[in-house]
């Protein structure tokens, strides 16, 4: 096959670019990271320019798993935040009394009244049971939630006819739209106004007026707002709510061994291993940078364990920019092996068998360090 030369110098172009956005990226690439000695003015221009060259752009952001593009702008990707322990969601409840072209239809503990125009001794005012039924005289019980208060009409004219000539029955509403009146006597103590506040229990669920507990941990605030929206949908079908993180308490992840300040710490954004060490103040000097240890156990099931050689990571981190720490993840920093050994000594000696045994004593120790 003869591939047409202009085609090729096209493709060729292509790699090229595509390459060239690679590195720039910060991808790993064949270009190796430059470091900038600065010692004047011009060298400041020069990062300056480097920077310039490094910035993301929407072309860039196509081709790089990391970014994307919103409003032509060049963003960091970042996954969503899912609910978890702890958060507390304000939720909002927004009742339509707009105009709408579908008739309302009947519900639980409605107050209607059946007007009998010729035979008023038969007309009644009757709340409709949590069977969704009323009773009414001479032919019992009729079911009458989910019906418009015409087609209510409608069927007892229907059913009346077999006693009454042409009865003319009519339906009003008296009392309607109860349960969003229940509703707004649940949230209007709060001092919010149409609101209520409710943190996610460390079952990971919440409680809501009228539709009780949902299971909001692990969900995004968008998936989680559109299952409350559903539950709240089959009992009120003009009610909206939306929710708004008032706090966040962030995941943790763990940092043990040789640091400054060993803990627990919280992870408020996405950061990578050598972040996470810098919040609890680097390793000590008795720490051995080369073995590091990264256990994760969240979401696994079972867990796995790493090691990082932070001083190679810290020589060529262009290399090691992805190992980003994930929630829950234990960090543990060990002691160098010289230091391993100087407590070995010092609780032989120091605290060990010195302690008891006079400095002139003749009985000797043999220890390999090696091991």
């Amino acid at each position: 096959m003869v591939v047409d030369r202009k085609l090729k110098l096209k493709i060729l172009g292509w790699t090229l670019l595509i390459m060239g956005v690679c590195i720039s990226c910060g991808s790993m690439g064949p270009e190796k990271m430059e470091t900038l000695v600065v010692g004047s003015s011009a060298d400041a221009e020069r990062i300056r320019l480097q920077e310039e060259r490094l910035i993301v752009t929407p072309e860039k952001a196509a081709l790089h798993p990391d970014y994307q593009i919103i409003e032509n702008v060049s963003v960091p990707f970042a996954p969503e935040y899912r609910i978890g322990p702890g958060d507390v969601l304000e939720i909002i409840y927004h009742i339509r009394y707009d105009e709408t072209p579908d008739a309302y239809r009947l519900e639980v503990q409605d107050k209607i009244s059946v007007n009998f125009p010729f035979h008023p001794q038969f007309s009644s005012t009757v709340m409709v049971r949590t069977d969704g039924k009323i009773s009414l005289p001479l032919i019992g019980d009729v079911q009458a939630a989910s019906l418009t208060p015409y087609d209510l009409a409608k069927t007892l004219n229907r059913l009346y006819s077999s006693y009454l000539i042409d009865p003319q029955i009519t339906v009003a509403l008296e009392d309607f739209n109860v349960k969003i009146k229940e509703l707004k006597r649940s949230i209007t103590t709060a001092p919010r106004g149409q609101s209520k506040v409710a943190p996610v229990a460390p079952d990971g669920r919440i409680a809501l007026p009228l539709i009780g507990n949902l299971h909001a941990e692990g969900l995004t605030l968008r998936q989680f707002e559109e299952m409350v929206n559903k539950e709240y949908a089959k009992q009120i079908r003009n009610l909206n709510a939306t929710l708004v993180l008032l706090e966040i308490h962030h995941a943790k992840f763990y940092v043990m061994g040789e640091v400054g300040r060993p803990g627990a710490y919280e992870m408020p954004s996405r950061m990578n291993l050598i972040q996470a060490l810098t919040v609890a103040e680097g390793f000590k000097k008795s720490g051995a940078p080369e073995e590091i240890l990264v256990i994760r156990n969240d979401g696994l099931e079972r867990p796995m364990v790493f090691k990082v050689n932070v001083g190679k990571m810290l020589k060529t981190p262009e290399r090691y920019a992805d190992l980003r720490v994930h929630p829950a993840d234990i960090i543990y920093v060990p002691k160098t092996r010289l230091d391993a050994a100087n407590e070995v000594i010092e609780k032989i000696f120091t605290r060990g068998l010195y302690a008891v045994l006079p400095f002139q004593s003749t009985f000797s120790v043999n220890y390999d360090l090696r091991r």
